[in-house]
């Protein structure tokens, strides 16, 4: 039996509820990860799993009565995470927290209480809730004026004999703004208003059309025709040269129709385009398209005209797309501004492009394959309205459940990575970049600049702001299809139900290459299979239900494996047979995956799909792939962005560190007009906490004999020369240097720098303690030009550019950053020990991350640096090489973000 009142979906975003919903949506998905569901207690009381509770925390306020509202946040195994309880009679309610339980969801359950009572007709006008003071502090500030929060412990009331020190009491206005978006699902409560109105773009009531024609041919009449055609709302062709186009009346100009107008589409040449765009900013006109080309793309001037386009969106206001857009479409009206032929049916995917030949491809794939769009918007040059901004509207529309972007590039890259970062955590983005490109690695001067290609900041953006990133058109609508139509995986355990064995082990082989697993059925499972389908059927993953099996035993076997709680995802199978009706198998299949919440997807493979076929699994909602190959990799990608999203992402907190230590030495070597910082400056790590090994700057052979003496025992010693980043290539490096041997080897590196290097400025030798034996990693941080500095790391040594095991992530990070990043490459094992290795330190190795991170975002005057080695042993990290590249004048090396 499928699970009691089961969703199709968990985002409460994804649907438009029902009459029987309560007022605030039961599911919800906290900052963390951590997801929950509210209940009615009495509703579901005896089944919370109350195992391993510390105590009872469902203690009701004075006052209420058996019968008044009850409710329950429980996890995905029913353990209760927080009560609460509202007192019918009067504005008393309460809220408590089991013990390690996210704050979080003590505010939503606030939420939920003041949600319920101000759907009751008879409650109060005001609701005070007692409870934790973290949970509570933060409903106060998201309703504004309508919550007032309380301290008990600063108000005095406190009772320290029962812990209430931590908790407070939240005063609601029940008919305030902020009360009423309770109400909204958790995307509409966070909605602030755009700097831009980016409403009026995808969903106006009066479109204007400047540049309007009825000429065969021509933009202006296609636009025109399109919008005629369909649009809910007004349209206004606007030229001074016809009465009417297209039987529409004209109006000569924006101003004549006296600013009501919400969308302007501007298809006239670009001089006239420009002076257009300023009227319609006079004017008050919200947003405008500016389908208009020559600008950026075509030359000098076009580029000095886009400029001043951007110029005017900026003053105005205005939320601009273009210029050089296709237009802008959106089936919220039936609205096609724009001259794409035309759009799909109306579903959950809003498309987000840079090129306006992608977008006429994706709305043919979308029609075709029976996938519902939602929203539109061509980019073009991207002079106005920014991807970041699009992202934020989207991310808290409830009919968008996936956004399809086809980047070229992104206007600022840190304001898309935030805006992201927040619309993934409950809609799912994904991404083909183009322009993927080696041309960065010849240009670099350092082996992090070296292993760094120009695309390795869009990788880790994306990363950072969990973005799907595909590599193909075929990849972006294969994963689009499914996460339009089905609920994300709980997991990657895989049941594979066919009637063929080739194309079945196949599937198996696909589910294994994807990062997925084959699920493993219990003993029930089993039997039920075994009652379900012939003797010399197979009841194991995978299903085989024979050649012979009609579509009541592929169901009777797909609807056994969606009810184990085993079972994640499923792929049906299946090769042409007579006794197989694939139209009624797909119409079985979507009722069955939206009966047990688990998400299905078909692969019928063999020929092109007939008419009906295709139009029964668009109907049933049901992705279909050619082949199990397919399939797999867009299931095995959905249950990766599933599983990061219940990761919980913590913060990266700036680590104690002598500022003024580095920035001093900063400071010294631009007004010395040199622009790097080599080995003799590891002080400046050690500023930031990171481990070096014991280190002297010798100017002459017998400061180096006094340096070696010091250090005792064997030494490394490198010479310090400024312009040359690669030392051991000239010779002007020796290590395992015997004290008694560090005078002759002064003279000797210093001699072989002349010779292989001539010109280049010996500063002294560098005389260091010998590093230990450990695992020699690299790491790097360059700045990159849209996303600032970028992290590279590791295995390090000499031959790191040979082997280009390296994985790269955005500063700063986090320890939890530190350690993907570590887990990212391919040799992650070496670090566990190997060939007789102890394990090393991962621990202070992420640490050393960490720090180095903060040391580049607080240090803006260096460009770039590199630890090459960073040595990780038993118990440390300690960088032993170290090189910098500065920027800026000696006066702005202090500055710090």
């Amino acid at each position: 039996m499928p699970p009691e009142n089961a969703c199709p979906v968990w985002r409460p975003d994804d649907c438009d509820g029902t009459r029987s919903c309560p007022p605030r949506c039961p599911r919800y998905v906290t900052d963390d990860g951590t997801s929950c569901t509210v209940y009615p207690l009495e509703e579901r009381s005896d089944r919370i799993d109350r195992s391993g509770l510390e105590s009872e925390p469902d203690i009701p306020p004075d006052g209420y009565r058996d019968g008044d509202p009850a409710l329950v946040a429980v996890d995905d195994g029913d353990r209760p995470l927080a009560f609460g309880f509202a007192v019918a009679d009067d504005g008393a309610a309460s809220v408590t927290l089991e013990a390690g339980a996210d704050p979080e969801v003590g505010t939503e359950l606030a939420r939920q209480l003041v949600a319920r009572r101000r759907a009751d007709d008879g409650s109060p006008g005001t609701l005070s809730i007692r409870g934790p003071r973290a949970s509570l502090s933060r409903l106060a500030a998201e309703l504004g004026d309508g919550g007032t929060f309380v301290d008990l412990e600063s108000s005095g009331a406190a009772d320290e004999t029962d812990s209430r020190d931590e908790e407070g009491v939240l005063e609601v206005d029940l008919e305030s703004p902020g009360a009423a978006r309770t109400g909204h699902s958790p995307a509409r409560r966070a909605d602030v208003a755009a700097p831009r109105d980016v409403g009026a773009l995808v969903d106006p009531e009066t479109v204007a059309v400047v540049g309007a024609t009825d000429r065969e041919g021509s933009i202006g009449r296609l636009v025109v025709e399109n919008l005629r055609d369909g649009f809910e709302g007004e349209v206004v062709p606007v030229t001074d040269r016809h009465e009417s186009v297209l039987g529409l009346e004209t109006a000569p100009s924006l101003s004549a129709l006296r600013g009501d107008v919400d969308l302007a589409v501007v298809v006239l040449p670009r001089d006239a385009a420009l002076e257009a765009v300023r009227e319609a900013g006079e004017t008050g006109v919200d947003a405008v398209a500016v389908l208009s080309a020559g600008f950026g793309e075509s030359d000098d001037e076009g580029a000095s005209r886009e400029a001043e386009l951007r110029e005017l969106a900026a003053e105005h206001d205005l939320a601009l797309i273009g210029p050089n857009a296709l237009g802008v479409a959106s089936t919220r009206g039936d609205m096609n501004a724009s001259f794409a032929p035309e759009i799909p049916s109306a579903g959950g995917v809003s498309v987000l492009s840079h090129s306006g030949a992608m977008i006429t491809a994706i709305l043919d794939w979308a029609d075709a394959e029976g996938v519902g769009v939602r929203d539109v918007v061509s980019l073009g040059n991207a002079a106005g309205l920014d991807e970041a901004t699009l992202l934020r509207h989207w991310g808290r529309d409830p009919e968008t459940s996936v956004v399809l972007a086809y980047l070229e590039d992104v206007s600022d890259g840190r304001a898309f990575v935030e805006a992201a970062r927040e619309v993934t955590a409950s809609t799912p983005v994904v991404a083909l970049k183009s322009g993927r490109s080696e041309a960065g690695r010849e240009a670099a001067a350092s082996h992090t600049g070296a292993l760094l290609g120009d695309d390795a900041g869009f990788d880790a953006a994306f990363d950072e702001a969990g973005v799907i990133r595909v590599d193909s058109q075929r990849s972006l609508y294969d994963l689009v299809a499914l996460l339009e139509s089905q609920p994300l995986p709980a997991g990657d355990r895989v049941a594979v139900v066919t009637n063929a064995g080739g194309p079945g082990v196949l599937a198996t082989d696909a589910v294994a290459a994807s990062d997925l697993s084959l699920a493993e059925f219990g003993a029930e499972t089993e039997r039920e299979l075994e009652r379900a389908l012939p003797d010399a059927a197979s009841a194991a993953n995978p299903v085989d239900v024979l050649g012979d099996a009609d579509v009541d035993r592929f169901v009777d076997a797909l609807e056994t494996v969606l009810a184990a709680p085993s079972v994640d995802a499923a792929i049906v199978v299946t090769t042409p047979h007579p006794l197989v009706s694939r139209a009624d198998l797909a119409r079985a299949v979507g009722d069955a995956g939206r009966r047990y919440g688990v998400p299905v997807v078909t692969c019928f493979s063999g020929g092109p799909l007939e008419g009906p076929v295709q139009d029964a699994l668009s109907a049933a909602g049901v992705p279909n792939y050619p082949d199990a190959e397919r399939a797999a990799t867009a299931l095995g990608a959905a249950a990766s962005y599933a599983a990061d999203r219940r990761e919980p992402r913590t913060p990266a907190d700036p680590v104690d560190a002598d500022h003024e230590r580095v920035e001093s030495a900063v400071r010294e070597r631009l007004r010395a007009g040199e622009t790097t910082l080599g080995v003799e400056s590891l002080d400046a790590l050690e500023a930031y906490g990171v481990s070096t090994p014991a280190a002297t700057l010798a100017t002459t052979r017998a400061e180096a004999v006094d340096a070696a003496r010091e250090i005792g025992g064997p030494v490394a010693m490198k010479a310090v020369t400024p312009a040359l980043s690669h030392k051991t290539d000239v010779g002007g490096v020796a290590v395992d240097v015997p004290p008694d041997e560090a005078g002759e080897t002064y003279d000797r590196l210093r001699e072989r720098v002349a010779s292989n290097a001539p010109g280049a400025t010996v500063r002294g030798v560098l005389v260091q303690e010998m590093a230990p034996d450990g695992v020699e990693c690299l790491v790097g941080v360059t700045r990159h030009p849209r996303f600032g500095p970028l992290v590279t790391f590791g295995l390090g040594g000499v031959f790191v550019e040979h082997l280009e095991d390296v994985a790269h992530a955005l500063a700063p990070l986090s320890r939890f950053d530190a350690e993907e990043l570590i887990r990212s490459i391919e040799a992650d094992g070496v670090l566990e020990g190997a060939r007789g290795r102890p394990p090393a330190d991962v621990d202070a190795l992420g640490d050393a991350l960490v720090r180095l991170s903060w040391l580049a975002v607080e240090q803006p005057a260096i460009r770039e640096l590199e630890v090459n080695p960073l040595v990780v042993t038993g118990d440390d990290a300690l960088a032993v090489d170290f090189q910098a590249e500065l920027e800026g004048a000696a006066s702005e090396a202090t500055a710090r973000d």
